[in-house]
């Protein structure tokens, strides 16, 4: 079974990553990660986070257990999630006008088979608008979206 620095030179190996890069990438101190893979310092809990953070793909049990893959396996039945939307779709989010109230369910989405009850609607207290919206690309990056 690999240690944990072992792991995260697998990760820097397989991202194709320098030291520096990958702390660069993680957002943690290049002396962080040099004392870890020279096995002076275990990472702590921080630095596992912001490694899943990062690297989404990644597997949690695998990075800080050392068990199964170090990816995670896609099921085929499991239905989409928002990492999931295809990128034809975020670009119509992000041109979307402004105050846009059609909440609609997107065509990607599994449609549902029933009905849900209707609820009353209930009248808000104060009126709220959407200020910002943060979209997260599986390359690792964002992009923040204002309403003006």
């Amino acid at each position: 079974m690999l240690t944990e620095s072992e792991r995260l030179q697998k990760i820097m190996e397989s991202e194709q990553m320098t030291a520096k890069q990958f702390s660069e990438e993680v957002g943690i101190q290049p002396g962080t990660i040099s004392n870890i893979l020279k096995g002076r310092n275990k990472p702590s809990l921080d630095v596992m986070q912001k490694v899943l953070q990062r690297f989404r793909t990644l597997s949690s049990e695998w990075l800080i257990l050392g068990v199964g893959s170090m990816y995670k396996q896609k099921i085929d039945s499991q239905a989409p999630t928002l990492f999931d939307i295809p990128p034809e779709t975020t670009s119509l989010l992000a041109n979307s006008p402004a105050g846009s109230t059609d909440f609609s369910a997107p065509d990607y989405l599994p449609k549902q088979k029933t009905a849900a009850p209707q609820l009353p609607l209930q009248p808000a207290v104060s009126p709220r608008k959407v200020q910002k919206v943060l979209l997260f690309f599986d390359d690792g990056t964002y992009e923040e979206v204002l309403n003006k």
